[in-house]
């Protein structure tokens, strides 16, 4: 670390830890209160509820999640499958061509 000192490090830490509260888990704390909020009238809701969970896993928005999350598993499992016999592959190729394979498949 460029802290040498060992309060001078509790302090970076302390900074760290403090940027990363207000800037990250604040807002995603206020995302999860807002998806379980039925109002939100004062600083923090009422009624809190799992009701819009409950109707984002009912009828056509049900359907789309559970089509999206199909594709996005055989999509993966169709990369995995392909990026494992790609690098099975590259090992007998000579350094030189490895290099600008290897390159060419990390490209999107």
């Amino acid at each position: 670390m460029l802290v040498w000192s060992k309060s001078g490090r509790w302090g970076a830490w302390g900074v760290a830890a403090l940027l990363l509260a207000v800037f990250y888990v604040l807002p995603l704390g206020v995302i999860a209160l807002a998806s379980l909020a039925d109002q939100w009238n004062g600083v923090l809701p009422s009624h809190l509820t799992f009701r819009h969970y409950a109707e984002a896993l009912e009828g056509d928005s049900g359907t789309q999640l559970r089509v999206s999350l199909l594709t996005g598993v055989m999509a993966s499992l169709l990369a995995l499958a392909s990026g494992s016999w790609a690098a099975l592959a590259l090992r007998r190729f000579a350094p030189a061509s490895r290099r600008l394979l290897d390159v060419l498949f990390f490209l999107p």
